[in-house]
Parts: C-alpha cells; structure tokens; sequence
C-alpha cells in the first residue's frame, strides 16, 4: 500500500516531556474541527518503514499546512525533535510568515539561528490546552494570507480579539495519594518486565512486591550485586516514595537513600516525581524532577550501570 496522501492542517512537533499537554492539545482540536498530524497516529502509516524520513516528510511540508513546535529545553537537546525542526526549516523559506507557528515551552531560550527574534510565538503556560487548541483554529482558518481552508474545513472565526492569559493552578482533581499509588505500580510493573533482560548478560532479577513495596534484587552465581526497595511511604512520611539502595538490604522503613513526592508541575501541567536524591543514583545530594516513565529509565540504568562495575571485580 502506498503512502497516504492526507493534508493536514496542522502538525505537532514536541519533545517527550510535553506529550501529556500536547495530547490534550490534539484531542481538543479535533473538536474544533481541526485535523491535526500527531506521530502516534502514524504508527501503523510508518511500521516497517524508515521513521526518520517519514517524519521529515510529516514536517517538511508534504503532510500539513502548518507546523507547531513546541519548543522546550528537552526538544533542544533530543535528536528526533531537532530533526523534525530542521526539516520544517526547509519549506519556510519559501513561506516565512505561514508554515511554522511556534510555541515556547518554560524559560527557553531558542538561538536566533534557529528562529528569528522577529518571529511572533505564543508561550504554553499562558493557555489551557483548549484555550491554546483554540488560538491554532483561529490562526488557521482566520489568516487572511495563509493559504486556503481544505475542503469542508470551517471558516468561521470565534468573536474573540485574542486568548486572554489566565493563572496556572493546580487541577481540583490532583490527588498526591492518587499519583503516588499510581506512580508505584508503574514502577512495579516496569521492574517486572525488564527483570528477564538481565538474564541475556548472565544476571539473575527477581522482583517481590506486596501492596506497599517493592523489592529488587540482582544477582550473579547466588551473589547479590544490587538491590533496592522501593516503598509507598518511608521515614515518617506516607505522601512520598521511598528508596533504600545497596547490596544487602533488611526489611523495615527506618533508612532512606531518597524520596520522591508526587508534584503538579505548572510549566507542563502534568504530574511529576520531585526527586530528592541522598545517593540514589551515586551522586551528592539533589532535586530532580521527573515523569514516572523517567524515573523507571534512570532507576534501571543505574541498576544497569552498578552491576557491570561490580561483576568486573569477580
């Protein structure tokens, strides 16, 4: 089957950190009747193809009559994004003032070389993910010198000057109980299924967990290399996770390599994990800011990380 030769009105660039808000983004302008180009769409379109050309296709003009990058310090420093980026430099110049529509994400600072300082960008925080949603369908199918509506596209302009900026808060409904139950069961589940992958190098890791903790162990020829707990309050506290670390570790809630308290994050307005770290992860002491999904990768890439030095002492 051939490529798809849908036009788009707009298409998403984003770095991960972003992808809980731009998902809000993309399901609010399909209710505005926009048709928006969002890379999970495209996973069957590009299965068995060569990613990295389809998405420079996707931003590079061919795909979507405007593009939206959301521009943070993660999609600055992360190849994929700055790919995407660079590919949609290639049709705007040819159209300067009507293909790239950018949105600035916390205190970025963006080289000049990369976008004008002439060039208007709107900033995520100052909008909803509606409100923003709404801003795109005014400036699609309201700008007097872009190109025309796609068939059967509304045209119709909302009587509004523009998106008035409203303060950040955190939602109603933001439970750290919630997050911090549903964060551990991440954690829970992820362990489990990478626990097979140390044995392909040689390593035994089982994993144990009851309601309220988690436990990790690996090792080689019945000889503990790492372990680590990971329990559903700790020291005191039941409102964060906690995390004892070391070869051989016994039961109880008295020590602490670490927690981390379930946060909202405004710059992204997603649930986050504030990590305060003592030697988690074999450094001095810090505060770090994670996803769950982040805090799994860094935790597994230490286990990772600690075992090989270990097993090269035997």
């Amino acid at each position: 089957m051939g490529e798809q030769n849908h036009v788009y009105d707009l298409a998403v660039s984003f770095a991960g950190a972003q992808r809980d808000y731009v998902e809000q983004v993309v399901e609010a302008c399909g209710e505005l009747q926009l048709s928006v180009l969002y890379d999970r769409d495209l996973t069957i379109e590009l299965w068995g193809r060569n990613l990295i050309t389809g998405f420079r296709k996707a931003y590079g003009g061919e795909r979507a009559r405007y593009v939206a990058p959301f521009l943070s310090h993660e999609y600055l420093t992360t190849p994929y994004p700055m790919d995407e980026f660079m590919a949609m430099l290639v049709p705007a110049l040819n159209n300067p003032d009507d293909y790239i529509l950018p949105v600035l994400v916390g205190d970025v600072t963006v080289p000049p070389e990369l976008l004008s300082p002439a060039v208007g960008f709107l900033r995520m925080e100052d909008f909803t993910p509606w409100e923003l949603a709404r801003a795109f369908r005014l400036r699609i199918t309201g700008s007097g010198s872009g190109p025309a509506p796609l068939a059967g596209a509304s045209t119709t302009v909302e009587s509004t000057a523009r998106a008035l900026r409203v303060p950040v808060t955190t939602p109603e409904n933001f439970s750290r109980y919630a997050e911090l139950e549903s964060s551990f069961r991440y954690l829970t589940e992820q362990f489990k299924k990478a626990a097979a992958r140390m044995s392909e190098s040689g390593f035994v890791c089982t994993v144990r967990n009851s309601d309220s903790e988690l436990r990790v162990r690996v090792e080689q020829r019945g000889r503990t290399l790492y372990g680590i707990d990971i329990q559903l309050g700790g020291m005191g506290r039941d409102d964060v996770l906690n995390f004892v670390v070391g070869q051989r570790l016994q039961a109880g809630r008295n020590r602490s390599n670490g927690t981390a308290s379930p946060v909202f994050d405004r710059a992204t307005r997603t649930p986050r994990l504030e990590m305060h770290d003592l030697s988690v992860f074999g450094g001095g002491p810090s505060t770090r800011s994670f996803s769950k999904e982040e805090l799994f990768e860094e935790l597994w890439n230490r286990i990772v990380d600690q075992v090989q030095q270990l097993a090269d002492r035997f």
